[in-house]
């Protein structure tokens, strides 16, 4: 599986598993949003604070990216493998925050929508989000209802924390492709690392916010990672399959806190994403939309809950925002992301693959 061989791999099974994954996170801040609280929500309440449905969503988006871009990291340069990256994340990227600042912005500004468009900081608000996608999360006068009701009135997109991880990761992996090092016992090092940490440092970098979120959600990018190594050797099987899903059940009853517990998912979600037997819905004709449902998800969900008022229910919300997403979703796709996509065939900076 060298060479042009890990060009030609496709697994159609991501798609579908990467779309739930973005709809688990839109139904679980659904609680967040409409009751201020997380609460109500089913895995919480099952589980205990700090598990939601779409905190698994965002493990999943995790796990399956490291797996996918290692695998397009086993060919062609460092260069080229950065410029497909970026292709995949930033034209819709700096679609959306222009549509948040200029757009959302003007619409929830406590300063009018004239107001708020007369202001000279629209520039510089959208360069710092597009250079730091934590920026973004809350913007300038941009507000939903009283803050006094709650800390997540300006909180404009509480999704976007994990963009910047994931720009973060891409980073590494090029920079392991750069001097040859980008090897599966340096993954296996990377996570075993990753997972460990926990357990004798709860919060690293108390002030750090960035560095704590890394060290939370990157392991499960390595894990994907080194799936894929694993992968070069071994098909998945559905043996292994299955005892690692029993255990990752038995680790959240029993060990519910830890961290890394739903990691032992990933090797199951892999079987299942590259199983030639498993047919899920390829969304061939709708496209890769789950990029830009996330993308849009909270957003929608914040301009939902403000128009139903007190009329607002989690499952109104989610009803509304979830066919919202994917329609926009749809649109980012068609109209930016797949176009985007394919100004990866004229970059400068890819070679072509050598066969060994």
């Amino acid at each position: 599986m060298r060479g042009v061989d890990i060009k030609k791999a496709f697994y159609p099974n991501f798609n579908m598993i990467r779309l739930v994954a973005a709809s688990t996170v839109i139904f679980s801040h659904a609680f967040l949003i409409s009751e201020r609280t997380s609460a109500n929500e089913p895995f919480h309440r099952l589980l205990g604070e700090g598990n939601i449905l779409g905190l698994f969503g965002v493990y999943a988006f995790f796990i399956t990216s490291g797996f996918l871009v290692t695998q397009s990291a086993q060919f062609g340069s460092a260069g080229g493998f950065l410029w497909r990256r970026a292709l995949r994340i930033y034209p819709a990227f700096v679609v959306y925050t222009l549509l948040s600042v200029y757009v959302l912005g003007a619409l929830f500004s406590s300063l009018g929508i004239s107001g708020y468009l007369l202001k000279s900081l629209h520039v510089k608000t959208t360069l710092h989000a597009l250079l730091d996608p934590n920026f973004g999360m809350t913007l300038p006068h941009v507000q939903f209802y009283d803050p006094a009701i709650s800390w997540l009135a300006t909180f404009v997109n509480g999704s976007l924390w994990t963009i910047g991880q994931e720009i973060v990761c891409y980073l590494i992996v090029a920079g392991l492709m750069a001097i040859g090092c980008l090897r599966a016992p340096l993954m296996a090092l990377a996570l075993a690392v990753g997972v460990t940490w926990q357990l004798f440092f709860d919060h690293p970098w108390p002030k750090m916010r960035f560095l704590t979120d890394f060290t939370f959600i990157a392991p499960y990018f390595f894990c994907g990672s080194l799936l894929w190594f694993a992968m070069e050797k071994r098909q998945p099987n559905i043996v292994p399959a299955l005892i690692f899903a029993a255990l990752g059940v038995l680790c959240l009853v029993l060990w519910p806190d830890y961290l890394y517990g739903p990691m032992l998912f990933a090797y199951p979600l892999v079987y299942i994403a590259t199983s030639p037997v498993i047919r899920l819905p390829s969304l061939e004709r709708l496209g890769d939309v789950s990029y830009g449902t996330y993308l849009y998800g909270w957003p929608v969900e914040q301009v939902m809950n403000h128009a139903l008022g007190e009329d607002s229910t989690w499952w109104a919300v989610f009803a509304l925002s979830l066919p919202t997403a994917w329609l926009l979703g749809w649109l980012s796709w068609h109209l930016l992301e797949k176009r985007a996509l394919r100004l990866k065939r004229i970059s400068l900076l890819q070679r072509q693959p050598v066969s060994p």
